[in-house]
């Protein structure tokens, strides 16, 4: 085994050694250019995929060249068994790949931390150690679809991503990363046997090998079917987010209509007296809309970035970076790049933290969780503005509408009194209304002053297309004295099927559920709904009758296609009743996982004996 791994270890030292050199000048000259470690999530993703192609053309290139007859036979052809024959295969994949892709990304981390004035928390440490697992899970994946015997196996290559892929803090998502090491190595050394296209006899095995299958299956199942609908019905001209007049009385005019429109579509459905009245008035107002602005906040730690925590003092030519470590702002001066001291909870030169990691709204604003702060450039302190309790969080900066600044939270819409233009020192709040609805739901709020008051608008349905249920607009009058009463409802009509709408669900209700566990077990800074303990909104979703009778006959024709499939082959029985009753509780991804693992026999061919051979006979 030792010999065998140093004699791949020597097979690819070359190309390591070019590797890492080449790597090594690309990350100095990325970092020279712009601070890699603190841009935003999706250049991350970019880059990361860049290194998980490239563990998966090391995987495909190193098995692909001994998967010829002679090679393979000199490769198994020794006193060892194949597991054996695989851990030092791999061992020595893992060594090159910590040479060639985590000694230079430390390398260039350690090097931003100690030779330059940049802000290195430890969680960008530990995101080398991500860099490493998941181009380490790429080389299994690759492994496991060089060495199976159906090319679909390379949907396990979705597993990574799914079980790493969250934003949250990147210590607690070292767990995650090494479980999913673990069973791709499990999978991957199943498949390293001299007959290929034998299916995984050992239970334990099939299972393993299933489950990311399945998961994987699961996901081309949802992607592939949506974009294939969706482009169907763009094709035909009948897609609801692209024709010009969306569905009447659907989500998509509501969130198009414009903020008058929307007003006397509400107000037509009112019972008030005063209805009428508002319907003359609405048209010449001034109507102002706004909406949240995101579903999350960043967190400690956090294995990327939600946002860029980096902005520029102009007045004193510093740039403010936020540190995950000590939860302050530490500067840099732009012309030299020398340290330039700290920016605190109370200003510049304060060394007092920050309560949550922030995020960096238009203006001066330091937004986080519970509370709001601006930023004075004259004289560099911070002033806070707003402070709620948990948890109640809040959803937006300061919105002016006439005599008032509006605040979304996850609970109400908050009216503060304009400060004047020298006033310091916290809002004061006006009154508040508590949100009609769902704060997952709400996709717009518009309000129109009166001269006694104030319409509201609250406009739900962002959740619809994902299978949420009912969603309503709702008007409220608020009178002088800050009291709101309900004045209109209009329900909103769906724009998509329910069979769309809920085809996340219905394609494996059990993979469904174990898709929602991360967001219920991970902390990634979602907002939560008033009442709410969890993320995992989506499974507490109510099901039409008519969602869940196709999610019934999905499962039925799954396990009929299990039996179809199993009839000529000779499996056990036992098995052949495991796979049909698997098939039958988590649908078409365990029959798909199940054509994957287990070929079927080749036809007999019946051949009858000629006449003038009997004779000749």
């Amino acid at each position: 085994m030792r010999d065998l791994l140093l004699s791949e270890c020597r097979r690819f030292r070359n190309a390591a050694l070019i590797f890492a050199g080449v790597h090594l000048l690309l990350q100095l000259f990325v970092h020279r250019m712009t601070d890699l470690l603190q841009s935003r999530w999706e250049l991350h993703l970019l880059v990361l995929s860049v290194y998980m192609l490239a563990g998966l053309a090391f995987a495909l290139y190193q098995f692909g060249s001994y998967r010829q007859g002679g090679r393979w036979i000199w490769l198994l052809h020794r006193p060892l068994p194949p597991r054996a024959i695989f851990a030092a295969v791999g061992l020595a994949a893992s060594a090159l790949i910590l040479f060639a892709v985590g000694l230079p990304a430390l390398l260039a981390v350690a090097g931003n931390d100690l030779l330059s004035s940049r802000t290195v928390d430890a969680r960008h440490y530990v995101l080398v150690l991500h860099l490493v697992m998941l181009t380490l899970s790429a080389w299994l994946a690759g492994s496991y679809v060089i060495l199976n015997r159906s090319r679909s196996a390379i949907v396990i290559l979705l597993v990574p991503v799914l079980l790493v892929g969250h934003l949250a803090s990147g210590f607690t998502m070292l767990l995650p990363a090494v479980l999913c090491v673990a069973l791709l190595a499990f999978t991957a050394s199943g498949a390293f046997k001299p007959d290929r296209m034998v299916p995984p006899s050992n239970p334990a095995m099939v299972a393993a090998t299933a489950a990311p299958l399945m998961l994987g299956f699961y996901f081309v199942l949802l992607w592939g079917g949506s974009l294939v609908y969706q482009n169907a019905q763009i094709a035909l001209g009948i897609h609801p987010l692209n024709i010009p007049a969306p569905p009447a009385g659907g989500f998509t005019e509501s969130t198009r209509a414009e903020g008058k429109d929307l007003f006397l579509l509400g107000l037509s459905a009112s019972h008030d007296p005063r209805a009428p009245q508002w319907r003359r008035q609405v048209p010449l107002l001034d109507v102002a809309n706004f909406e949240p602005s995101g579903k999350q906040f960043p967190v400690r730690h956090q294995v990327s970035n939600l946002d860029t925590l980096q902005w520029v003092d102009g007045k004193r030519r510093i740039e403010w970076t936020f540190s995950h470590d000590t939860m302050r702002f530490h500067g840099r001066d732009t012309f030299t790049s020398h340290d330039r001291g700290t920016l605190g909870l109370r200003g510049i030169g304060d060394n007092q933290p920050f309560p949550a990691v922030p995020i960096l709204p238009e203006g001066d604003y330091i937004l986080t969780p519970q509370q709001l702060y601006r930023f004075d450039a004259d004289s560099g302190a911070i002033d806070q503005l707003i402070s709620l309790r948990a948890p109640e969080t809040l959803a937006r900066t300061p919105k002016l509408v006439g005599e008032r600044l509006y605040v979304i939270t996850n609970y109400r819409l908050i009216a503060y009194q304009r400060p004047a233009e020298d006033a310091a020192g916290p809002l004061q709040e006006a009154y508040s209304v508590k949100l009609p609805g769902a704060f997952s739901d709400l996709d717009r709020i518009d309000i129109a002053g009166l001269l006694d008051g104030s319409l509201i608008s609250f406009s739900f349905g962002r959740s619809m297309i994902d299978g949420a249920g009912e969603a309503a607009q709702t008007i409220m009058l608020v009178d002088a004295s800050g009291r709101a009463s309900v004045v209109a409802k209009r329900q909103l009509a769906h724009d998509f099927t329910p069979l769309f709408e809920h085809h996340a669900w219905l394609v494996s209700p059990v993979l469904h559920a174990v898709h929602a566990l991360p967001d219920a077990l991970l902390d990634t800074g979602g907002i939560r709904d008033d009442g709410q303990s969890g993320n995992a909104r989506q499974l507490w979703y109510p099901r039409p009758p008519l969602a869940q009778a196709a999610a019934a006959l999905l499962s039925a024709l799954s396990a009929a296609g299990a039996w179809f499939w199993l009839r000529r082959s000779r499996v056990a029985p036992k098995r052949k009743a495991a796979w049909i009753a698997a098939c039958l509780l988590l649908g078409p991804p365990a029959l798909l996982c199940l054509m994957v693992l287990q070929g079927r026999p080749p036809r007999r061919v019946a051949t009858q004996a000629s006449p003038t051979a009997v004779v000749a006979a």
